[in-house]
């Protein structure tokens, strides 16, 4: 019995994990190609350094991307992510809606509307819209509680 409800324990948080589409080196092995095509590129700008941003192919990452580039500024929020609001909604009509952020991840929270960029892994939560990932530069985001940054289209 204690081996079933392990193995189902597992299967769980694996289902988990993937609900945001992400992946991080401690969750599971990136696979070979970690992009899809129709993604988008973007760079988050922080006092001139230069993080790389996927967006996926999604309405809300869709419109996000559509309005590049944006200045926002950020602040830190319980210790676990870096906040800022939009000065317009993201469309979010059939959007997907719940995920289990990992450290990195980008999303909406859909009650207030504002991005969120999680700098430690957190808990499923069914009001996150998942719409991308800091590809690296997370210790920047992190150093800071604080920050105006500019997210635009990758050259």
């Amino acid at each position: 019995m204690k081996k079933l409800l392990l193995l189902l324990s597992a299967a769980l948080t694996a289902l988990a994990v993937s609900a945001c589409g992400a992946s991080s080196p401690a969750a599971q092995p990136a696979p070979q190609n970690t992009t899809a095509a129709d993604d988008h590129k973007a760079v988050l700008v922080i006092d001139g350094s230069r993080l790389p941003v996927t967006l996926r192919n999604e309405p809300s990452a869709n419109d996000l991307y559509s309005r590049l580039p944006v200045t926002l500024s950020f602040k830190d929020f319980s210790g676990m992510e870096k906040i800022a609001y939009f000065d317009k909604r993201l469309d979010e009509k059939g959007q997907k809606v719940g995920c289990h952020p990992l450290a990195g991840d980008l999303c909406v929270y859909q009650p207030w509307g504002n991005l969120s960029i999680f700098y430690v892994d957190f808990k499923d939560d069914r009001n996150l819209i998942p719409i991308g990932r800091l590809e690296s530069g997370l210790d920047i985001v992190k150093a800071h509680d604080s920050f105006t940054a500019t997210l635009e289209k990758a050259e």
